[in-house]
């Protein structure tokens, strides 16, 4: 029988207090360090620069967290990483340094990657099949919700003073308590497979390149954004506020705009989320003095748009993958996100730098009518999945492949279903084989992994002893 969700949350409550302990910590240091740069009179390249590293360092603990983690054990792992990121937020505070601050930056990207691996494997070893949807969906509201709070705990104390490294590194020190003192069992061995970029592409073009953009969106948001409204003149205070917004916003649509992805053709809702974005983006362009009266409703308006395109992104990858390929997919798509997330702040800040504040938005335009105009053009290319074959949407953390262990679609297939399917299968349809085929007689790229061809059946006996599988959407 499946848990009550206030059973699930008691059962899970020492791992998501260290989640919303860490992802309060981080999102706390990510802002000031933004903010503290802009102050210290650093230029706006070396702001970005700062704030880019992270990235670089969160993709290395993505491919290197898995072997760490099998070689010392879970609660090692997070003991060494917790209480070296909580360190290194205090060193921000001795050392003012934009050099030192982005090997600060590469190294904190790199213990949080860690971290949320620990995390996200613990809870995959807490779950079962008739819980996985509630927890994922509870560790997505915990996790947005310790991101939003960081951002209000910048009103705790002045930016120039060194209290608020002091909470930052508290909050990263608090995480590791709940797991250290746990009596659970510490989970199994983590896997640290991971598809090829050119595989992953061949899937689907759109997918890859709408990870991409969304990762350049993230980076600029948290990376720029703080910046972004002290330069609109912002007290902290409102700074805080606005950063909150926009967290907030994309926290309490992206589940519904999933929702409405399973009901209708996903690219469609893809594009529709881009350009949504887009003229938000120009917004600002139009009508300048609106938005800065209500700059924090266009920030909340604005992380609507941007926060649920990776989610959109990979469940359309999804679709696309037999449920043994959404992990090592997951992999390949997060180290994309991250490589692009990098930058992000790179080009926020140089924009903003070299233009004035309101090129970041203009920036958002740009990245949501690029990727829209790509979801156009793959809209005119070979098949397209209808919404029976589409998998359920399940929004993931942007975080490690394991994240996706949790998700309700990587179960495996039972046993008796998967009989029936292989019964059922007695070889491709020719309407079938003409739907997913270009005007030109090639295969579509998405379709590639959908259909294999048997070409050695030349008469009705081959066929008899070799039969072509066409794997069902599951």
């Amino acid at each position: 029988m499946p848990r009550s969700p206030v059973a699930l949350i008691i059962a899970l409550s020492a791992t998501l207090f260290a989640a919303f302990a860490l992802n309060s910590g981080a999102s706390l240091q990510s802002s000031l360090l933004a903010l503290r740069s802009s102050s210290e009179g650093f230029a706006p390249i070396y702001t970005g620069i700062i704030m880019a590293s992270y990235y670089i360092g969160f993709v290395a603990g993505i491919i290197w967290g898995a072997s760490l983690v099998n070689r010392v054990g879970h609660i090692r792992t997070f003991a060494a990483l917790a209480s070296t990121a909580s360190a290194i937020t205090l060193l921000h505070a001795v050392l003012v340094d934009p050099i030192t601050w982005s090997l600060f930056r590469i190294l904190t990207g790199l213990c949080v990657s860690g971290l949320y691996l620990v995390i996200e494997s613990w809870l995959n070893a807490q779950a079962d099949n008739t819980s996985r949807g509630s927890t994922i969906a509870i560790y997505m509201t915990v996790s947005l919700g310790g991101l939003a709070i960081g951002q209000l705990l910048l009103n705790v104390s002045p930016i120039s003073s060194f209290e608020l490294f002091t909470v930052a590194s508290v909050l990263l020190s608090l995480s590791l308590v709940p797991l250290s003192l746990t009596r659970q069992p510490p989970p199994a061995a983590v896997s640290g497979e991971r598809m090829t970029f050119r595989r992953l592409y061949k899937i689907s073009p759109l997918g890859f390149v709408a990870a991409s953009g969304a990762g350049v969106l993230s980076g600029a948001v948290y990376g720029v954004g703080p910046v972004f409204a002290a330069d609109l003149g912002l007290p902290t205070t409102d700074v805080a506020y606005f950063m909150f917004f926009v967290i907030l916003g994309g926290m309490i649509m992206q589940f519904p705009i999933g929702k409405i992805s399973d009901v209708v053709p996903r690219q469609y809702v893809m594009i529709v989320v881009l350009l949504g974005l887009a003229v938000c983006g120009l917004m600002p362009l139009a009508a300048p003095e609106l938005v800065r009266e209500n700059l924090t409703v266009w920030g909340g308006i604005t992380g609507v748009f941007i926060m649920p395109i990776y989610g959109l992104a990979v469940a359309y990858v999804n679709d696309y993958l037999e449920p043994e390929d959404i992990v090592p997919a997951s992999g390949g798509l997060l180290i994309i996100y991250g490589a692009s997330a990098a930058s992000g702040p790179l080009l926020g800040s140089s924009a903003v730098g070299q233009f004035g504040p309101w090129a970041l938005p203009v920036l958002f335009a740009i990245i949501g009518i690029a990727v829209a105009a790509f979801a156009f053009y793959r809209a005119g290319l070979g098949r397209r999945i209808s919404i029976e074959e589409q998998g359920q949407f399940v929004a993931v953390p942007r975080t490690t492949p394991m994240a996706f262990e949790l998700s309700p679609i990587t179960d495996d297939v039972p046993a008796d279903e998967q009989a029936a399917d292989v019964a059922s299968d007695s070889g491709p349809d020719i309407e079938e084989i003409a739907e997913m085929m270009t005007p030109d007689g090639t295969a579509h790229p998405d379709d590639i992994g959908q259909v294999q061809l048997d070409d050695t059946r030349d008469d009705q006996a081959s066929e008899d002893k070799t039969k072509t599988d066409i794997p069902s959407k599951r």
